[in-house]
C-alpha cells in the first residue's frame, strides 16, 4: 500500500499554503517533510490523512496487491495512522481506556492487557498508570500515548506530524523505535523541521 499525491495544492483564501506537489510513499521508506515553522508542513499532513480538502490535485492510495486499486484516503482509516499535536486524547480516561476506545471505534477492540502493552511500548508504566486519567498526565506522556494511538491499527501508511514534540531523549529512541517498525510492514510520512528526526528519511518533499 503506498499513497499517491498528484498535483496537490492548498489554499486558504488568496494565500497559497503549498503546491503543486506530486510525490508518493514507498513502502520501507520514509518520506520526509521539511520546512521552517508557518511553511504549511502540518496542513499537508491534514490534506494527506483526508482532514483537509486539497485546493486542487489529488491523494489516494494505492495497493500492488489489487491492480488498478486506487481508494480514497478518508474511505481506508483502517490503513492509515496519525500522530500529530492537536490529536485529541479524552482526559477523563487513562492512557490504556483512550487506546482502547480508539480501538472501538475502529471496529478493532483489543483487550485491556493489549491495551496496557501498547502503553509499555511506548515507555510508560501501564500498571501506575492504571488509575491515573489522562488529563493528569506531562505533555511529554500524552506525547507518549499519542504515538501508541498512531500505530494502533499496524498501519501500511504512518503519519507523523512533530512526533519528537515535549519528549525528551528517551522519547526520540520510541520515536525511532516506532520508524524502524513501520519500515517493516510500510511506510512512514515524517513532518518536523529536527535535524535528528529529517536523517530517518530516505527522501524529501520540501516546502
Amino acid at each position: 500500500m503506498r499513497l499517491v499525491a498528484e498535483k496537490l495544492c492548498r489554499s486558504f483564501g488568496p494565500r497559497k499554503v503549498f503546491g503543486p506537489l506530486s510525490f508518493a510513499t514507498t513502502p520501507g521508506k520514509v518520506l520526509g517533510v521539511a520546512g521552517s515553522n508557518g511553511s504549511g508542513k502540518t496542513t499537508l499532513v491534514k490534506t494527506l490523512v483526508g482532514l483537509i480538502r486539497p485546493s486542487s490535485g489529488t491523494v489516494h492510495l494505492e495497493d500492488d496487491a489489487r491492480p488498478g486499486f486506487r481508494g480514497p484516503v478518508r474511505e481506508a482509516a483502517g490503513s492509515i495512522g496519525w500522530c500529530a499535536p492537536d490529536l485529541a486524547l479524552y482526559g477523563e480516561l487513562t492512557p490504556a481506556e483512550n487506546l482502547e476506545f480508539f480501538a472501538r471505534v475502529a471496529g478493532r477492540p483489543i483487550p485491556r492487557e493489549d491495551a496496557e502493552r501498547r502503553i509499555a511500548e511506548v515507555g510508560l508504566d501501564p500498571k501506575r498508570l492504571r488509575t491515573i486519567r489522562t488529563r493528569f498526565l506531562s505533555t511529554g506522556q500524552r506525547q507518549r500515548v499519542k504515538l501508541a494511538y498512531s500505530v494502533l491499527g499496524a498501519p501500511a501508511v504512518l503519519f507523523l506530524d512533530e512526533p519528537g514534540s515535549n519528549l525528551d531523549e528517551a522519547g526520540h529512541r520510541v520515536v525511532e523505535a516506532i520508524v524502524t517498525l513501520q519500515r517493516a510492514r510500510g511506510s512512514v510520512v515524517l513532518a518536523t523541521n529536527d535535524p535528528v528526526e529529517l536523517a530517518l528519511a530516505d527522501e524529501r518533499v520540501t516546502l
